[in-house]
């Protein structure tokens, strides 16, 4: 099953888009046509993602997702406690597994 969240990308400013979820990863995506490929496309996968953080900037809910090969990802996620939720879950999920083996 898929999730849909309203959330804009924090990179050179603040770029509006989606991000989708699904059981293996979380994509962002955006429509804006006069950026990047690599702004207008990120794919994370839960098994590549170190951790999170979770601040409130100017009111508004930023999340910043580090993977494991150092980069960090800023967000803007609205509805940002069913996006916590589903983070959580993934990322504890991966822990527990991982403690498992």
């Amino acid at each position: 099953m898929k999730e849909y969240y309203i959330a804009s990308l924090i990179k050179n400013g603040i770029l509006g888009g989606w991000i989708k979820a699904d059981a293996e990863k979380i994509i962002y995506g955006t429509g804006k046509v006069t950026v990047t490929p690599d702004m207008k496309h990120i794919e994370m996968k839960y098994t590549d993602i170190q951790g999170y953080s979770f601040k409130r900037t100017f009111l508004f809910p930023v999340f910043s997702i580090i993977m494991n090969n150092g980069n960090t990802h800023r967000f803007i996620v609205f509805g940002s406690g069913g996006f916590r939720s589903l983070l959580d879950s993934k990322l504890n999920r991966r822990s527990e597994i991982e403690k498992e083996d």
